[in-house]
């Protein structure tokens, strides 16, 4: 009788403790303002902000959703933020007319910040990709917001994209 009852109590604990993690790991992917020294940006619902990843950037997520057919093992969107000392705005914008095509090239004026957003098509391991740049110049080199996304990104995630490119703002 007695194992019976330390049974109970387990199985009960471990439902608990199941229960307690699924409800954490489901509000990593909710929406979250992320505001450091350097720049703000609004991580949409649907991304993962990756705690202790690469150190050399300065922001780092992925979309919960993963790609169709060849593409079923990447997830359909990752965003990086990461900041290149020494290079103007014109280096960095040289350094990707050289590597890949440019779809769309524009600027925009946020308060007192002037940003360059282009969209490139490019081949990463024989799958088409879609690259997104919001670079703005800052102080003595340039930081950029950087969105890689699978050409076949569902309607959420390409929203999301839109609106994390559209919040990122350096200060």
């Amino acid at each position: 009788m007695e194992l019976l009852i330390i049974g109970l109590i387990l199985v009960a604990l471990m439902v608990f403790a199941s229960t307690r993690i699924k409800k954490i790991a489901a509000g990593a992917f909710e929406p979250e303002s992320i505001e450091t020294e350097n720049f703000r940006i609004e991580k949409p619902e649907g991304f993962l902000n990756v705690i202790n990843g690469d150190p050399d950037l300065e922001f780092e997520a992925y979309s919960r959703e993963f790609g169709t057919n060849t593409d079923a093992n990447a997830r359909q969107a990752r965003a990086e933020i990461r900041f290149y000392g020494g290079l103007s705005m014109i280096d960095f914008l040289k350094r990707i007319e050289a590597s890949d095509t440019i779809v769309s090239k524009l600027s925009e004026i946020v308060g007192e910040k002037k940003y360059s957003l282009i969209e490139v098509e490019r081949t990463e391991k024989g799958t088409p990709r879609h690259d997104y740049y919001k670079i703005g110049a800052a102080g003595n080199g340039v930081r950029v917001l950087k969105v890689m996304a699978l050409n076949e990104t569902n309607e959420s995630v390409t929203r999301n994209i839109e609106s994390m490119i559209a919040s990122f703002e350096m200060k």
